[in-house]
């Protein structure tokens, strides 16, 4: 498995957008192996007819792969990992519609908002928690900088020894004020 993969074409990011292949790949975040289709249908509740179909969604633009078949009782069982600890959409890809970018960042956000709003509410006691918020004001170098280095300190991070697997998400945008100018109305 690589470390980092980088999504570079319109079809990609369709495809890793959709909001049950993101649900397919957080699977994976929570078990320490390889699944099949079966057994991601059992952990989604869902049919595996339809978890195969993105599952082979995945697999044509090299987000998840075959690592292993076996034979059980006359039927090939695949079972598939991620290709990458971690899946970029390259930033300069300027060939995103306005309307796509939009449907696949909101796509993005209600399922990261969707499982950290369920995170939120479990009750598992000693279970770590973290939620931050506020209001900076950063030039245009700043937010790439910042960029680079959460992302640059989260890839670094690799399973070991009492280490326990954490969802994570980074947001960083531009505040508008209540007329509709950016910031504090400074802005030329």
């Amino acid at each position: 498995m690589r470390k980092e993969k980088v999504l570079c074409t319109l079809e990609e990011i369709k495809v890793i957008s959709d909001p049950f292949r993101f649900k397919i790949l957080v699977l994976f975040n929570e078990e320490s192996g390889s699944l099949t289709v079966k057994q991601m249908a059992v952990k989604l509740k869902e049919v595996p007819s339809k978890v195969h179909y993105h599952v082979k969604e995945l697999e044509r633009i090299g987000v998840l792969e075959i690592v292993e078949t076996k034979e059980k009782g006359g039927i090939i069982e695949k079972f598939y990992l991620p290709t990458a600890e971690i899946f970029k959409i390259k930033k300069d890809i300027g060939i995103l519609e306005e309307d796509e970018y939009e449907k696949a960042s909101e796509n993005l956000i209600s399922i990261m908002h969707e499982d950290f709003l369920e995170s939120m509410k479990s009750k598992t006691k000693g279970e770590k928690k973290q939620l931050n918020y506020g209001l900076t004001y950063l030039t245009d170098e700043e937010v790439e900088e910042l960029t680079e280095l959460i992302t640059g300190y989260m890839k670094d991070k690799e399973q070991r020894e009492n280490a326990k697997p954490y969802m994570f998400g980074y947001a960083l945008f531009r505040k508008h004020d209540h007329e509709g100018d950016i910031g504090n109305g400074s802005e030329s």
